[in-house]
């Protein structure tokens, strides 16, 4: 299967490559020479890497030659960009060209949350090596306005700061994104209320959906279920069903995808430091036991979350922001206090962690120790313990032979009253079996982790199947010491401006449009490095157009002598002239990603 999965990558860039040469452009006499670098970790990498092989026939388009286009291991990579040895004995005291131990031009990609936090890779302050800003980009301005950004907690005044940090990011070029990614997930067409977004990034709201047919859902899910609470959970898909089972003090809102009150009656209030913030429960808020939700069940989750025995996937990221199990402290049975150890503008998506109830698994982990968190659910009163929780709904069947969690609606629920009356998420093997079964209505929901094209659904009625958006980036990093486009001191002009030029100049000789074709519109063509399901991306910023005479324009713009002139056909939608942290290497459908983890997921 891998084997064949490699191939078939192979041949979307071999197509890409041939569909991408317009007829009559012919290369410039090279101003300069630059080198890309590829990452290589198995299968999917050739999407990556096929990015550089496309640009490898693009740039010396427009005058800009290849000497090496690399496809190397991450160790390589890291020795190059984020651990280059900055000022050390024999090194230069900044990231130099490829030729000199460092990179030009390196392909990459991000994954992102809902929420976009570019704190650590643009700013000044992080310039390698006191960050990951391996571009080695600064700008006053930007900085500025990055610390707005990061100290406003009020989303709706946090918004028009990230638009601006768009803007000037694309401008200034210090990377160029070339695609955002799409999935495709396929929906009986008797559904609604259901926020698609939401769903793709596991933070679906139930309560709000209905199937006019039958009142009933049943989602298929490409891989067995496996993980039984919480605690344990790491994977995408567990994920989705314990969505609707725990309750959290806040979760996102359908829509909007802000962070709303969920579990809490209000936002929390907040200190003038923005240390300290008091939230009070929903006075009315049940366990599905009944039992009502106090904050010393709050408290004790997130005791559970930061005991480094029950190793929990959330440790690290809540004891970063958390000094200790005293920094959460219980005010009375209804208001709960956070303290954070340092600001943090994305502090409500540390209060949404999901709840249990402290009076039924406290004994029990007394007893059982970390062995609890491994019982299955329903099976043991363990498991059981760890799935009540004050979500819209509960577990009321979880089969480890079928692979299926059946839910049902939650009657202490206080929220709006689920119009399903049953929830199941099971695994299905195999894309065509999932699809068939959608077809014969036995199915409600195919995710799209199955991978499917849109040729999958043309010729299945009833069915929605919907491109939904995906915060995930590629993207060509560029290295703003090299002399020519980073700098511009062995530009022509030997200015700065004549340097972003050139910037301007390789993004309008990426095809963006041409890929997300050839991709059946699994991806879009992206305008700057925040992804377009984020909140708060600008949707007025254009991408960079492929227009390889616009490009040449940006090239004499720079000081160089264009000799040739082409016959490319541009597209309409152009840019006017003149105008973490862990980091994990995660494999995607068709690229691997270097993926930055800020938050829960």
């Amino acid at each position: 299967m891998k084997k064949a999965k490699y191939i078939s990558i192979f041949l979307i860039i071999s197509f890409f490559l041939s569909s991408a040469n317009c007829e009559g452009i012919e290369p410039q006499d090279p101003f300069f020479y630059l080198n890309l670098l590829s990452p290589y970790t198995c299968c999917a990498n050739p999407a990556l890497y096929g990015w550089a092989l496309l640009m490898e026939e693009e740039l010396p388009k427009i005058g800009i030659g290849i000497d090496i286009n690399k496809l190397t291991g991450w160790g390589s990579i890291y020795s190059r960009t984020w651990e280059y040895p900055v000022g050390e004995q024999g090194y230069h005291d900044y990231i130099p060209t490829y030729e000199e131990g460092g990179f030009d031009i390196f392909f990459v990609g991000w994954s992102w949350g809902l929420d976009w936090d570019p704190t650590g890779l643009f700013d000044t302050a992080s310039i390698v090596p006191a960050g990951y800003n391996m571009y080695q980009y600064s700008n006053p301005v930007y900085d500025s306005v990055l610390l707005q950004y990061t100290s406003e907690l009020d989303v709706d005044a946090r918004i028009p700061l990230a638009k601006q940090l768009q803007q000037i990011l694309h401008e200034d070029l210090p990377t160029i994104t070339l695609i955002y990614r799409r999935s495709l997930f396929g929906f009986s067409e008797t559904l609604e209320g259901y926020d698609k977004l939401l769903i793709a990034t596991s933070s679906l709201r139930a309560e709000n959906w209905d199937d006019t047919d039958d009142h009933i859902v049943k989602y298929a899910l490409p891989v067995e279920l496996s993980e039984y609470n919480t605690f344990v959970q790491e994977s995408y898909y567990d994920a989705q069903w314990m969505a609707a089972v725990y309750g959290s003090l806040y979760a996102r809102a359908q829509d909007t995808r802000f962070m709303e009150p969920m579990i809490a009656d209000s936002m929390p209030t907040v200190s003038e430091d923005s240390l300290q913030f008091n939230v009070t429960i929903d006075a009315v808020a049940k366990f599905s036991n009944g039992d009502p939700v106090l904050a010393e069940d709050v408290k004790y989750t997130y005791e559970l979350h930061m005991t480094p025995s029950v190793a929990s996937s959330a440790y690290v990221y809540l004891t970063s922001f958390f000094e200790s199990n005293d920094s959460i402290v219980v005010i009375d049975d209804t208001t709960i206090q956070f303290n954070l150890k340092q600001p943090y503008f994305l502090a409500t998506s540390l209060f949404s962690y999901q709840i249990i109830d402290k009076s039924l698994v406290e004994p029990l982990f007394i007893a059982q120790g970390a062995n609890l968190f491994n019982l299955k659910p329903i099976e043991t009163v363990g498991g059981t313990a760890l799935v009540t929780s004050c979500g819209p709904f509960i577990l009321s069947e979880y089969s480890t032979v079928t692979s299926t969690a059946t839910l049902v609606p939650n009657p202490y629920w206080h929220g709006i009253t689920p119009a399903l009356t049953q929830l199941i998420f099971t695994w299905i093997a195999g894309k065509d079996s999932a699809i068939a079964e959608l077809a014969a209505g036995t199915v409600d929901i195919v995710d799209s982790r199955y991978s499917p094209v849109p040729d999958d659904y043309a010729d299945v009625v009833g069915v929605d199947a919907i491109l939904v958006k995906v915060p995930c980036t590629q993207e060509m990093a560029l290295n703003l010491k090299n002399p020519v486009f980073g700098t511009g001191e062995l530009t022509p002009l030997g200015t700065a401006e004549a340097a972003k030029n050139i910037r301007k100049a390789i993004s309008h000789s990426v095809p963006r449009e041409n890929i997300s074709e050839i991709l059946g519109g699994l991806v879009a063509p992206a305008s700057n490095p925040m992804p377009d399901a984020s909140v708060g991306f600008d949707d007025t910023l254009e991408p960079y157009a492929y227009d390889i005479n616009l490009a040449l324009s940006y090239m004499e713009l720079a000081g160089y002598h264009v000799t040739s002139s082409t016959t490319t056909t541009t597209t309409t939608n152009k840019v006017p002239v003149g105008n973490h942290t862990i980091l994990l290497i995660s494999v995607l459908a068709l690229t691997s990603v270097l993926t930055i983890r800020r938050r829960k997921q």
